[in-house]
């Protein structure tokens, strides 16, 4: 029985094929050639994907995961702290590099932006791979998760890919990151309940809480500004945001 069976009860090619997912949306920004205006509408396209992602997924997932491990109170807490910690990080290392005229800050800080999504997308995705191992005992209930999470995977590699273009990361290494991304979910499958147990309800849930403080510090302070940064297709950045955040209500939870 291969080791995927044995340990998580989810057959292996469902997890190549979530690995394939990601491969898929985060490369198929690479073969396009980006002007600036191409680039920030691909932009609004993912910012609306990861602002679909943060408040229809990400914080009523976490609620869920953190119930009976953390208060209310104490879960929101961890939130903000993360959100605080990605500000704080960002106004001592970049203070004073995006006033300089020239584009060697603004891309610096663009790269640190995409490496925070990674983070945040990163935990999100290894807690889903833990969850489609709970699922896979529920026989009614593993296809939709599974079917909900390769839609997941190829929207967020895309979303991830399009953050690091605007780094002007080079397309060598982007597909490195993205390959990383791409094991985060079978990892987590792999590792099941058994970090979870190690790790105990409370943990687990600081973890989650605080990269979802990341993430919802990059959706709504980093990439929302930048795509309306320039005023000129205003309307159709518009219309590609709307449709990103469409595309994550529809994909079951």
């Amino acid at each position: 029985m291969p080791l995927s069976d044995a340990a998580t009860g989810v057959e292996a090619w469902r997890l190549l094929l979530l690995a394939a997912a990601a491969l898929a949306g985060g490369g198929l920004p690479l073969l396009v050639r980006w002007t600036d205006r191409r680039l920030h509408a691909a932009l609004a396209l993912a910012a609306g994907i990861f602002l679909g992602a943060v408040f229809l997924h990400f914080l009523p997932e976490l609620r869920e995961s953190a119930e009976g491990a953390l208060s209310p109170r104490a879960l929101w807490a961890f939130v903000l702290a993360g959100v605080l910690a990605i500000h704080f990080a960002e106004a001592l290392h970049f203070h004073g590099d995006r006033g300089d005229g020239g584009d060697g800050g603004a891309d610096a800080h663009h790269l640190a932006v995409a490496v925070t999504a990674l983070f945040g997308l990163s935990v999100h995705a290894f807690t889903a791979g833990m969850g489609l191992a709970l699922a896979a005992r529920t026989p009614d209930v593993m296809q939709p998760v599974f079917l909900a999470l390769l839609v997941h995977k190829f929207f967020e590699a895309f979303s991830l890919a399009s953050v690091f273009e605007l780094g002007r990361v080079r397309r060598g290494a982007i597909f490195a990151w993205i390959a990383g991304f791409s094991v985060v979910t079978p990892l987590g499958c792999l590792a099941g309940g058994a970090l979870a147990t190690r790790l105990g309800g409370v943990g687990l849930a600081v973890a989650v809480a605080l990269a979802a403080g990341s993430f919802l510090y990059v959706s709504l302070c980093e990439l929302l500004p930048e795509v309306f940064h320039h005023r000129e297709d205003v309307p159709l950045r518009a219309a590609l945001l709307i449709a990103g955040i469409l595309s994550m209500a529809a994909v079951a939870a």
